[in-house]
Order: structure tokens, then sequence, then C-alpha cells
């Protein structure tokens, strides 16, 4: 197998230390539980364009979100977009109840008739999602050459650079 190459593997790291790494500590209060929804989302934006070339966000996040996710979240795919919408361009939630530390609330009815997100069990699935996606990044020429041309694209994508 070749080496992956460095735009892939920077990428890759960073994404690791940003999200992976970094929404534990927004996971350990209710103050900054919203946040980590804000930022599971954006994640999984992020992944979703470096994995598919669809040209509609929608189609490519629900994708994701069917494949990497566990399977519990397949038949949420449609209204975790619709969640993300609201998160990243409204700042306020919709189609989901959202809490802090419930994991035996997650993924049932709410009492306002919609789902429980608790955050914690969110992120768990980002995290496997990512994993799950690094791993079959690792092997696969074509999906580096997808990700590597996400990286490129200005308009639609672009790396993720952080200064120290």
């Amino acid at each position: 197998m070749a080496p992956i190459p460095s735009d892939v593997a920077r990428t890759v790291e960073w994404f690791s230390r940003i999200y992976l790494a970094g929404i534990p500590a927004l996971l350990r209060s209710n103050d900054t539980s919203f946040l980590s929804f804000v930022c599971v989302v954006a994640a999984t934006d992020a992944l979703a364009g470096y994995r598919y070339t669809d040209p509609k966000v929608g189609d490519r996040f629900k994708k994701f979100v069917e494949n990497y996710f566990p399977p519990v979240y397949k038949p949420h795919a449609h209204k975790l977009y619709l969640l993300r919408c609201r998160l990243l361009h409204n700042f306020s939630p919709a189609y989901f109840s959202l809490t802090h530390a419930a994991p035996g609330s997650h993924l049932k009815p709410s009492s306002i008739g919609d789902t429980v997100l608790s955050d914690n069990e969110l992120f768990l699935a980002i995290k496997v999602a990512a994993e799950k996606y690094f791993t079959e990044l690792q092997s696969s020429a074509q999906l580096q050459t997808d990700m590597i041309a996400r990286l490129n694209n200005l308009q639609e994508g672009g790396a993720i650079h952080v200064s120290a």
C-alpha cells in the first residue's frame, strides 16, 4: 500500500485533534452541551464532504449518516440533516430534543413528540463514523483523491488550517 498523501494525513490529524479530542471538553457540562451538538453536525458535514462528491449537501450528509454511523441512526438520517441545518444556520434545534448526559433517553420519543438526542451518545456515534471512514481512507486511493479534491476546492470545501 502506498503512503497516504500528506494533505490527507494532515487533515485526518487536525480533524481528530479539533473534533474527536475537542468535543469531550464540551461534554463535561450542561452549559457547553449545546455546542457539542453544533460541533458534531459540523464534523459530520465535513466528513460527508470529504467522502462523497455529490453536489447536494443534504444527500452527502444523509449518505454519510446511513453508511458510517451505527445502524440505529439510519432511520434518523433525514431529520439529523434538518437538525444540522437549524443548528448551523439558526443556532436552534429542530426535530430533536437535545439533552446532556442522558444515554438512557437517547433516540427515544421525547415528551413533546420528537426524538431525544443525548450529547455523549451522539459524540460516540461521530467518533465511530470518523474512525470507520478514516480506516477506509487509509487503503483507498480513490477516497484519498476525492478528499484532496475537496480540500483544494475553496468554493465548496477547503483544508483545515489552524495557526498556533
